[in-house]
């Protein structure tokens, strides 16, 4: 069976934790071409695409102008709402 849920559905059901998100953001601005991140239970999410398919995310990123702590948000409500594979 293929599961659809979203890393934010994942970590409301407890099989990843707000930790790991933080982790998985922090990853991808450290390095915006990170390797595929993978969570405790085997969760797997390819960070540069989720935040590619993410258009407030994809935007902030391209800006100059703006810092880290404007693009943070942005990049968490990317991986909160991809979905990885499992």
């Amino acid at each position: 069976m293929i599961d659809f849920q979203t890393v934010g559905d994942l970590c409301n059901a407890h099989h990843i934790a707000e930790e790991e998100v933080d982790a998985a953001v922090a990853a991808y601005l450290a390095d915006p071409l990170p390797p595929i991140f993978v969570f405790r239970q085997g969760y797997r999410l390819n960070l540069m695409k989720a935040v590619r398919n993410h258009q407030g995310a994809r935007v902030f990123m391209e800006r100059e102008d703006v810092g880290i702590a404007l693009k943070r948000p942005f990049v968490r409500a990317a991986i909160l709402q991809a979905r990885p594979k499992g």
